[in-house]
This record gives C-alpha cells, structure tokens and sequence, in this order.
C-alpha cells in the first residue's frame, strides 16, 4: 500500500492568481444600474400635518408680499411728505405797500412809498416785475426816467413849475433776489405840495403791478398782489421788448 502510494504523484497545484470573473455585457443591453439613492425630502408621515405646513408656508409668503407692498408704499408717501415740507421751507411770497407819511404841520415832509415785501420763508428771485398807470408799463433805470414819467401821467396839473427837483428815489426789481422778510423800495417821492400829495393818492387806485418770481427749486408764480393767491407757473416768460421795472 505504502508503496502504491508513493508511487502515484499527485498533480501540482498552479501557484498563479485567481483572476476575477468579469461578467460580459451582452449588446444591446443596458448595464445595472447603480443601487446608490438621491436624497429626497421626507414627509413626516402624516398626511394632514404635511397639509398644514404646505398651507401655512403659502399664508406666510403671501402675508410677506403684503408687507413689502404696504412698506414701499409708506416710503413713498415719507419721500413725498419730506418733498412737501422741503418745498413749504423755500417758499417765497411776495406782497406789495404803499405807505404815506403826512406831516400836517410840514407838508414838505411828506412821503409816498411803494415797496416789495417777501412774505415768506424762502427767497424769491424775481424774474419779471411790472408797473403800469392806466394800462401803460414803466421802466426803472439810473436817470429816474420811468419815476418821471409816471408822474407826468398821473400826476401832470400837481407837479411843480419846470426845472424844479422833486426828492425821488427807485429800484430796479426786475432781476433781483428777495429775501425772506427782506423788503425792497421800488419807488418813493416826496410831494412837497399838498396838491401834488392829493393827486399821487387819487393815482394810486389806477397804479398796478405784476410779478413772476421762483423759488431756490425753480417753482414759479405769477401775481397781481390782489386778493387772490399766487397762481403757479412753469417758467417765469418774458416778451421781448418788455418794459419791466
């Protein structure tokens, strides 16, 4: 037996590697696919809690738009109201007085005086000022032509003989800044007689003025200084040729 044994040579185990069974694809067909899952939100297993959460994300996206809408529009009606009282801050107006001082006892002491007050809180740039007798404009300038004139309208069977000097004194208006509580003198005369006196203030009811003025923001009116209010404008026009005081 023991013979038999060693006789028979038993078969040689091969000393290589085994290699890994590669499973062939076969055409046409599509190779697994891969088992891995994509993460995906998970309802919390409640169907009416998953109803609720849903509803109650919508009402706060909704109440949010409602807010945001609410808020813009509060901005700009603030924006507005600071426009307003910006504008309420640089608002001029302007207003005009005669004022006569009579001295009984001198007559000669005498003064008539129109003057340009600004009203109000802003200054007031002047771009157009009038001043009519009758229908008829005057101009103001360094020789006292236009005062002269006037008088000569309103005023011609009071006046002095010729050649004498009646105190007068003017400004130009047309062009000029105001400023607020500030007044301008547009002219002032010193009769010296009674008859001259009685007749500058029989004329003053025929004497009219108008002006176009804006603010520092480029607002603009127009203004007869009468009763009324001053009417807004765009721009302050004036015609060629324009006799302006």
């Amino acid at each position: 037996m023991e013979d038999g044994i060693e006789g028979e040579k038993l078969p040689e185990q091969s000393t290589e590697t085994a290699q890994p069974i590669v499973e062939e694809v076969m055409p046409g067909e599509m190779p697994e696919a891969s088992h891995a899952h994509a993460p995906h939100a998970h309802g919390s297993g409640l169907p009416w809690l998953d109803v609720i959460v849903t509803i109650s994300v919508v009402v706060i996206s909704v109440i949010s738009l409602v807010v945001s809408i609410e808020h813009g529009k509060t901005m700009e009606k603030m924006v507005d109201q600071n426009q307003k009282m910006v504008e309420a801050n640089t608002l001029p107006l302007l207003t005009m007085e005669t004022s006569l001082t009579n001295d009984l006892l001198h007559p000669e002491k005498a003064q008539v005086k129109i003057e340009l007050k600004n009203s109000g809180i802003g200054p007031a740039m002047i771009d157009r000022f009038e001043l009519s007798y009758k229908g008829k404009s005057y101009t103001s300038d360094s020789s006292m032509q236009g005062v002269i004139g006037l008088l000569k309208d309103c005023c011609a069977a009071a006046l002095p003989k010729q050649g004498s000097v009646i105190p007068s004194s003017a400004a130009s208006v047309t062009g000029s800044v105001l400023p607020a509580r500030e007044t301008i003198l547009v002219f002032g005369i010193a009769p010296q007689t009674p008859e001259l006196l009685a007749a500058l203030k029989d004329a003053n009811e025929d004497l009219k003025a108008k002006a176009c003025y804006c603010s520092v923001l480029d607002e603009c009116w127009e203004t007869s200084f009468g009763h009324k209010r001053p009417t807004p404008v765009k721009e302050c026009k004036v015609a060629p040729g324009e006799k302006l005081w």
